[in-house]
C-alpha cells in the first residue's frame, strides 16, 4: 500500500462495486406555485416575498440524493406539459386547479410563516376616507371578492360578511388579484364612484405599499376573516418517494439557515390527518445521508428518530477496523467514511465502505508518525461534498480523494505548510466545513489561524492570521446578507467574513482556559456556544453576548436543540433549558449517563449515545426527563468517544477495533 514514503489510494473491490450501482434516480420535478416565491414575486419589501426555493431544491436534492428540477408557476397549468412530482403552493388553488385538471395531488406538509403560522387572513379593506368603520356600514357599498380559488378572498371572505347580514349574491364581482382590487377602491375614491371594499390577503398587504400601488394610509381595513391553510406541500398521487420526500421537507424544522432563506419561522410542519391526530413519523430509507461532522448542517438533527427501540440489537453489518479511533463517522452517496490507524499505531487509514453492506471498497493510507494524549487517529469526521471526500489526520495532513475510488486529487499538510508552532496535545481535532465553494479549515499558525482554501485543487482562497487552534469546529451562520464562519481559537470565540476571511468580532471568556471543545449550536439570530469554565451562554452576529447560564457546562460534550429547547449532558445530568433565553426548565440525573455522551435530535426526540454503548432515547418535550427506550449495542467499558452517525434508520457507531451498523427500528430489519 505505501510504495517509496508516497501515499497511494488501495481500491478493494471498487470496479465490482461501482459497476454494481443502480443509475441514478431521474429528478424529483418540483413546482412552486408559492406567489412569496421571488421569482412569482417583486423585490419591493426587503426580506418579504423573496422565498429561495432554488436553496430548498438544492436541500431536497442532497438529502435523497437524487436532482431536484425546479420551475416555477401561477398556476397548476404551468406544469402539465413537463408534468411533477411535488407542488408547493396556496393550498386553496393548488387544490382547485387540480380538480379543474383533473390530476391527483396529496397535501403533505405546510411551511410555517415568518409570523410562526401556517395560515393566512384575508383583510377587508376601504378607502381611508370611507366612512365605513365596521363590516356592518358595508350595506350599500360595491364589494369586490377575490378569484373563487383563492379562499381567504372568497370562500372565507363570503363566511365573514354572511356573518354580519351582507349576504353577497352568487354573481358577485370578482377581481382577479390584490392589487386589482386596491386600484378599483381607489379608482372609486377619486371619481366619486360608489363606494367600494375588497378583500386582500393578508401577505399581500405590505407588498401594495411597497411596490406602490397604494400608498401607506390609502387603505384601511375593517375586519379580518378567520384564518385558512396557506403555502402547502403537495405530492403528486403516484409518487413512490412519498416518505423519503415528506421527511426531508420536515427536516427543515432543524435548519435555521434554510428557513431564513425560504422566510421562514420553522420550516415544514407535518399535516393534521382527518381526525386532528399527527400521524406517525415517516420513517426514512437507510440511504439518507449524514455527511460530516454531525449531519448536514452542524448541528446532529435528522428528521426522524424512532418513537421506541427495538428490544434487541438489529445489527444490519460489522466492519473490522485495524485500531482504535476517535473521529466520527459520514454516509453519503451510498458510502460510509472512516478513519483508522494501522496495527503498528503509524499510518493514518481511511476506509471508504459501501453503506449497505459494510463491504470495503477504497482504502487510503499515509505515514502519521507521532505520539498524541487519547491516541494517534484521526479525530476530524471526512467530509463529503460534491463527488469528494475531505480527510484531515490528528496531525495536520489532509487530502481530497475521489468518492468513488479513494483517488487522492491534492493533499496539504495544515501545520507544515501554515506555519502552527502551538504544543500539539490532543491533535488536530477541527472537522473542515464547506461554505460557498470555500473549504475551511483553522492550522492555527499566526499569520493563518483561519484558512479557505479551493476545495477542488486545495489552493489558499484567504488567510486569517490570529491565534491557535482549539478543537472545536466551525459552523456558518448568515446575518444581513453576509455569511459568516463562526467558531474557537485557543483563548476566544469569533465570527469571519466567509467570503474575504476578514475577522469581524472576537469574545474573550470571562473565565480562561477553556478547552474549547463543544461546537456552537446555530440559532436563528446567533449561536450558543457551551464550555466547561464559561457554561452556556447565547452570543450575536454581531459578538454581543445575551443570556448565559452555568449548569449546562461540558468540556467535550456538545449539546442539540430539539423544537424550542437545548439539551445538553453532563456528569450524568440531563439539562434541559428553553432556547430562547436559555433558562432551565428541568434537570435531573441518572447514572447511565455519566460519563462522554453523544447526542441526536429531531423535532420530537432526543438519542444519546453513552460511553457504556448504550443507546438511550429521551423525549425532549416532557415536563420532566422521560427515557423511552434503551438499547446496548456494544459491551460496557469500551471507547465511545466517536460521534455516530444517523442515516435514515440506522444508526452507525465505532468501538475499538470495529464499525456497527444497527437498526433504529425493527422494520429495518
Amino acid at each position: 500500500m505505501i510504495s517509496g514514503g508516497r501515499l497511494t489510494a488501495v481500491i478493494l473491490l471498487g470496479a465490482t462495486l461501482v459497476a454494481g450501482r443502480s443509475p441514478a434516480a431521474e429528478p424529483l420535478r418540483l413546482a412552486v406555485m408559492d406567489p412569496l416565491a421571488k421569482q412569482l414575486s417583486c423585490p419591493c419589501v426587503q426580506g418579504h416575498a423573496q422565498r429561495d426555493y432554488e436553496q430548498l431544491a438544492s436541500f431536497l436534492g442532497e438529502s435523497l440524493g437524487r436532482e431536484v428540477a425546479v420551475r416555477f408557476g401561477e398556476s397548476l397549468d404551468a406544469f402539465t406539459n413537463g408534468g411533477f412530482d411535488l407542488v408547493i403552493g396556496k393550498r386553496s388553488v393548488v387544490e382547485s386547479d387540480a380538480g379543474r385538471l383533473g390530476l391527483d395531488v396529496v397535501p403533505i406538509a405546510a411551511l410555517v410563516g415568518r409570523d410562526g403560522t401556517t395560515t393566512q387572513r384575508g383583510l377587508v379593506v376601504v378607502h381611508t376616507a370611507d366612512v365605513a368603520q365596521a363590516l356592518t356600514d358595508l350595506k350599500g357599498h360595491r364589494i369586490l371578492l377575490g378569484p373563487a380559488d383563492c379562499d381567504e378572498k372568497h370562500a372565507a371572505a363570503r363566511a365573514l360578511l354572511a356573518a354580519h347580514q351582507l349576504n353577497l349574491p352568487a354573481d358577485c364581482p370578482t377581481v382577479v388579484s390584490c392589487s386589482a382590487g386596491a386600484a378599483a377602491v381607489l379608482e372609486a375614491a377619486s371619481q366619486g364612484g360608489p363606494p367600494t371594499a375588497t378583500i386582500i390577503s393578508s401577505y399581500a398587504q405590505p407588498l401594495l405599499e411597497g411596490c406602490g400601488t397604494v400608498k401607506k394610509g390609502d387603505l384601511r381595513v375593517i375586519g379580518e376573516t378567520a384564518e385558512v391553510p396557506f403555502i402547502t406541500a403537495f405530492a403528486a398521487g403516484d409518487l413512490d418517494d412519498r416518505d423519503r420526500v415528506l421527511a426531508a421537507l420536515l427536516q427543515t424544522k432543524t435548519l435555521p439557515l434554510l428557513q431564513m432563506a425560504i422566510e421562514s419561522k420553522g420550516g415544514f410542519e407535518r399535516l393534521p390527518d382527518e381526525a386532528g391526530r399527527k400521524p406517525a413519523a415517516a420513517r426514512p430509507p437507510a440511504a439518507s445521508a449524514w455527511p460530516g461532522w454531525r449531519g448536514h448542517h452542524r448541528d446532529a438533527q435528522v428528521a426522524w428518530l424512532p418513537d421506541t427501540l427495538p428490544a434487541k440489537p438489529v445489527v444490519i453489518w460489522k466492519r473490522p477496523l485495524f485500531n482504535e479511533g476517535l473521529g466520527g463517522v459520514a454516509v453519503a452517496d451510498g458510502m460510509v467514511f472512516v478513519g483508522d490507524r494501522d496495527a503498528e499505531d503509524r499510518h493514518d487509514v481511511f476506509h471508504g465502505l459501501d453503506a449497505a453492506t459494510g463491504e470495503r471498497v477504497w482504502t487510503v493510507e499515509y505515514p502519521a508518525e507521532g505520539r498524541l494524549d487519547y491516541g494517534n487517529s484521526p479525530r476530524a469526521t471526512p467530509l463529503v461534498h460534491d463527488g469528494r471526500v475531505y480527510l484531515l489526520g490528528a496531525f495536520g495532513h489532509l487530502h481530497c480523494v475521489n468518492l468513488i475510488d479513494g483517488r487522492v486529487l491534492w493533499e496539504r499538510h495544515l501545520r507544515h505548510d501554515f506555519v502552527a508552532t502551538s504544543e500539539l496535545v490532543w491533535g488536530v481535532c477541527s472537522s473542515p466545513l464547506i461554505v460557498d465553494g470555500r473549504l475551511i479549515v483553522n492550522p492555527g499558525g499566526s499569520e493563518a489561524s483561519v484558512v479557505a482554501l479551493d476545495p477542488v485543487t486545495g489552493d489558499v482562497i484567504w488567510r486569517a492570521p490570529g491565534g491557535a487552534a482549539a478543537f472545536s469546529s466551525f459552523v456558518v451562520c448568515d446575518h444581513g446578507g453576509r455569511r459568516q464562519v463562526v467558531g474557537f481559537d485557543a483563548e476566544s470565540l469569533g465570527g469571519w467574513d466567509a467570503a474575504s476571511g476578514e475577522r469581524l468580532w472576537t469574545v474573550l471568556p470571562k473565565i480562561p482556559g477553556d478547552f474549547n471543545v463543544p461546537t456552537p449550536l446555530v440559532l436563528a439570530d446567533g449561536v450558543v456556544v457551551c464550555t466547561e469554565n464559561n457554561g452556556t451562554r447565547f452570543v450575536d452576529h454581531d459578538g454581543n453576548q445575551g443570556p448565559q447560564g452555568t449548569g449546562l457546562a461540558p468540556d467535550m460534550h456538545t449539546p442539540v436543540v430539539s423544537g424550542d429547547r437545548i439539551i445538553g449532558i453532563v456528569k450524568g445530568k440531563v439539562h434541559c433549558l428553553a432556547a430562547k433565553d436559555l433558562t432551565p426548565i428541568w434537570v435531573r440525573f441518572d447514572r447511565s449517563l455519566t460519563g462522554h455522551v453523544s447526542l441526536v435530535a429531531s423535532s420530537e426526540r432526543v438519542l444519546a449515545f453513552t460511553d457504556k454503548g448504550e443507546l438511550v432515547l429521551l423525549d425532549p418535550r416532557a415536563d420532566d426527563l422521560r427515557i423511552l427506550a434503551r438499547l446496548q449495542i456494544l459491551p460496557p467499558g469500551q471507547s465511545t468517544y466517536a460521534h455516530p452517525a444517523v442515516a435514515g434508520d440506522r444508526i452507525l457507531v465505532r468501538g475499538p477495533r470495529r464499525l456497527t451498523c444497527v437498526a433504529l427500528d425493527d422494520a429495518a430489519r
